[in-house]
């Protein structure tokens, strides 16, 4: 098995993309990362995607960890309003913003990912280590399947 490599940016792109982490790890959402830089949301989240997966493994952990403090003390700020009985539409709003962010903490987890273990056999994981085995020079070759090649 081979690490996954990630392609270097442009240097306009990974200017771009230093900008917002930064601004990310300044608690900034995208919507108003976006705004800032006069490009869409989505692209904000192209870059930030880009950006952590050119950053070591630990590196994305703490700021993954940071992220979903934001989350929670967004979604925190946003209960108060939502349970607000005087005003029903700033009470809506804040709904609609506390599930905005709930599913950006389920992607950040990974929650809504299909499990990678849905079809797995006893079969599937014996051919695995054999491949893996082959791999690492103690077994003979062995086809995708794991049986001897």
């Amino acid at each position: 098995m081979t690490a996954k490599r990630v392609r270097q940016p442009p240097p306009e792109s990974a200017e771009r993309m230093a900008q917002i982490v930064a601004m990310r790890r300044q608690r900034m959402t995208q919507d108003a990362i976006a705004r800032k830089l006069g490009i869409s949301q989505q692209r904000v989240s192209q870059l930030y995607s880009q950006a952590l997966a050119m950053i070591p493994a630990q590196q994305v952990d703490e700021h993954r960890i940071e992220e979903l403090t934001l989350i929670d003390d967004a979604i925190a700020d946003l209960l108060d309003m939502a349970h607000d009985h005087d005003r029903p539409r700033t009470a809506v709003e804040a709904w609609n913003s506390i599930r905005g962010w709930a599913e950006r903490k389920a992607k950040l987890l990974g929650l809504d990912a299909p499990t990678q273990f849905e079809h797995l056999t006893i079969d599937a994981i014996d051919a695995e280590l054999r491949m893996l085995k082959a791999e690492m020079g103690e077994l003979p070759p062995v086809t995708p399947d794991g049986h001897p090649g």
